[in-house]
């Protein structure tokens, strides 16, 4: 035999049942459904997406070893003309990390251009100075076949 009967937290379940001739009384709180069951009823789509969402924040994080979010919103608003319905919508949003990006540094010119080299300072070497010692290294080992000439 089953019960219900409506309690100061809920309703509870009483079942009845005869061991060797004794009737016992067994209290069951009935429990709410989980928050995910929930969701899964009146927004299919969500978890689905979020799982999605969340993998990409896990892939950047793992990728940039920053921190990144995810954040589930669900707005409730009363049915127009039901008293006993809402309406539930969702949003979700991330907050991904990006990889550090290093600057350049760079001298700028008199007309306003920017330079790698700085305009204000001598070089060097003159540019007859400067040898071409390319004809003279093995690309594949990096190796100086024979020094040039002074």
């Amino acid at each position: 035999m089953s019960l219900q009967t409506p309690g100061a937290a809920g309703a509870f379940r009483v079942d009845t049942t005869n061991r060797k001739g004794i009737q016992v009384a067994e209290n069951k709180k009935e429990r709410p459904p989980s928050f995910a069951a929930m969701l899964a009823q009146v927004r299919p789509r969500t978890d689905v997406e979020a799982a999605e969402t969340l993998r990409k924040v896990i892939e950047a994080v793992k990728a940039t070893g920053k921190v990144g979010s995810i954040t589930i919103r669900l707005d409730v608003k009363p049915a127009d003309g039901l008293s006993d319905a809402v309406v539930v919508y969702d949003r979700i949003s991330q907050k991904v990390p990006e990889k550090t990006r290093e600057g350049s540094m760079a001298f700028v010119t008199r007309e306003g251009d920017l330079s790698r080299t700085d305009p204000t300072a001598m070089p060097l070497f003159e540019d007859e100075d400067i040898r071409d010692a390319s004809a003279n290294v093995d690309y594949s080992t990096g190796e100086i076949k024979e020094a040039p000439e002074a």
